[in-house]
């Protein structure tokens, strides 16, 4: 970092790290909220968030941040005026610039209106969800759904209204790039989803056996503790949705949900939200108060998820390393089960209503259905009343089953509730991605399942670290996958990598 004590970007970066410090405060605040807050606070809650986010906007639009970023480049058109800056910091300057232009055509008043809505919308969900019932959420997503429509017009858009809120998760994705994209990888998935339901299947071992809530939480505390994590700089909570919040590089917040009739379920959580945190734990954390201390994209930062959850975690070299610690732990319920039944079972494909359940091949299925929904909801082709009917009929359509209650279908997932349209997006690209870095971490690293099943994982660490985490936002997406894996971003290692797997599991 080459920056002066009392230079421009200095004088910008402590005006960032003021913002960054206030942001983390309403970022504890929303983490109370789903882990350990009384459920009628939730008044009171709303307040604060909507005054702290109303503050924050503030900071972010103020005529000093207007000031000290007008020293560092050419308001109107973004050209960096400060010459002797490093790469990172050019990145820095670039993206304050984006951002500043973006919060600048958000008004105040909008941004408070916002946290008081999404934060009444996300108790009202809670409550539907625990009901099985819709209507109890409808009118508060409806609002969250017209909040969306206007950010979408006041951030702008070329196209399509779906492209602004794309932008905000996903920077350059557009409806027209999704679409031929989804469209592609849902022939392919559903290609491979027919193989294995026409694949002659030997009987899978019951694996749902009764398993003690507390021993499952102390399992999934000393996973994390495996691979690499630490109390001192994080924490693993229950939640109704696992979620991580990345509060700062030294403080990093998981949850995971439990059922006591199914283990891998706690497991899997625990693995994704950890690729989410090793992410926050490893950004270079002396550009805090940067845009460059922060994840690259939503589905970079879903890549590394799915990397630890599915590409390592769904596959026999984890289970060489991690069953025998199941068994130990759990001797009476999985003693007398052999790790490749284990292993069959917890990879069994079959389509199931619950996305965070899903199996590997049927997972973007499931955000496709969603990208589907959320685009029609923004252009207005779709209303919010009939989207437990239509949700339906997309799950009969691609699954071939329907749910029995809108919990287990339209109500599942927080990020409506939330206001986040435009997001599921990622988790497919995170997929993709995952399997693309994955493939080339492996030709670098030849002996990678062998270090996997023996429960080293520093090097994978170190490697994600120096090729992704440590370099922030430095990058454009395209750029950095092109620069780490030598291709552009492409469906072809995902689905090559599924083709492999289940083509030997399924015979």
């Amino acid at each position: 970092m080459t920056t002066q004590k009392d230079s421009p970007f200095a004088a910008m970066q402590s005006l960032g790290k003021t913002i960054s410090l206030y942001t983390s405060i309403l970022q504890v605040l929303e983490w109370d909220q789903e882990t350990y807050m009384p459920s009628k606070s939730i008044d009171v809650r709303s307040d604060q968030t909507e005054l702290l986010s109303g503050f924050i906007h503030k900071q972010k639009t103020s005529a000093s941040f207007k000031k000290a970023l007008s020293r560092l480049c050419n308001l109107e058109t973004g050209e960096i005026i400060q010459k002797d800056l490093s790469l990172a910091e050019k990145s820095a300057v670039r993206l304050w610039h984006k951002h500043w232009k973006e919060d600048s055509k958000i008004p105040a008043s909008f941004v408070k209106l916002w946290a008081k809505t999404s934060s009444a919308s996300l108790h009202a969900w809670d409550q539907a969800k625990k009901s099985a019932d819709f209507k109890i959420f409808a009118p508060h997503l409806q609002k969250m759904v017209t909040l969306c429509q206007k950010k979408a017009k006041l951030l702008g858009y070329k196209e399509h209204p779906y492209d602004a809120l794309l932008d905000m998760y996903e920077p350059g994705m557009t409806v027209a790039k999704l679409t031929p994209l989804f469209a592609e990888l849902k022939t392919s998935l559903m290609h491979i989803l027919q193989n294995v339901q026409k694949a002659h299947k030997a009987p899978f071992v019951d694996i749902a056996k009764s398993f003690d809530p507390e021993v499952q939480m102390r399992l999934g505390k000393e996973l994390l503790n495996a691979l690499g994590f630490s109390e001192e700089i994080s924490r693993l909570d229950l939640s109704s949705h696992p979620f991580c919040i990345g509060i700062h590089p030294t403080d990093t917040r998981m949850t995971t949900r439990i059922f006591k009739d199914n283990l891998v379920s706690h497991i899997f959580s625990v693995l994704h939200e950890s690729g989410h945190g090793l992410y926050n734990t490893q950004l270079p954390i002396e550009f805090y108060g940067t845009p460059v201390c922060e994840p690259l994209s939503y589905g970079v930062d879903e890549s590394q998820s799915r990397l630890w959850e599915t590409l390592i975690g769904r596959n026999k070299p984890f289970w060489k390393f991690f069953y025998p610690v199941l068994q130990k732990t759990f001797p009476g319920e999985l003693g007398s089960i052999q790790l490749q039944d284990f292993y069959r079972s917890v990879n069994k494909v079959e389509p199931s209503f619950i996305r965070v359940e899903a199996d590997e091949v049927t997972y973007c299925l499931h955000i496709i259905l969603r990208f589907e929904i959320e685009k029609g909801l923004i252009e207005g082709s779709l209303k919010v009343k009939d989207i437990p009917s239509v949700w339906n009929q997309k799950m009969k359509e691609s699954f071939g089953i329907t749910p029995s209650n809108d919990s287990e279908g339209c109500l599942q997932d927080i990020h409506w509730a939330m206001g986040s349209l435009g997001y599921f997006p990622t988790y497919a690209l995170g997929n993709l991605l995952a399997a693309q870095l994955y493939e080339t971490m492996k030709q670098e690293m030849p002996d990678l399942e062998k270090q996997i099943e023996e429960g080293r994982f520093t090097n994978i660490r170190a490697w994600l670290k120096e090729n992704i985490h440590q370099k922030g936002k430095i990058y454009e997406t395209e750029e950095l996958i092109l620069a780490v894996t030598r291709s552009p971003l492409s469906s072809k290692p995902y689905i090559r990598y599924l083709q492999n797997k289940y083509g030997e599991l399924y015979s």
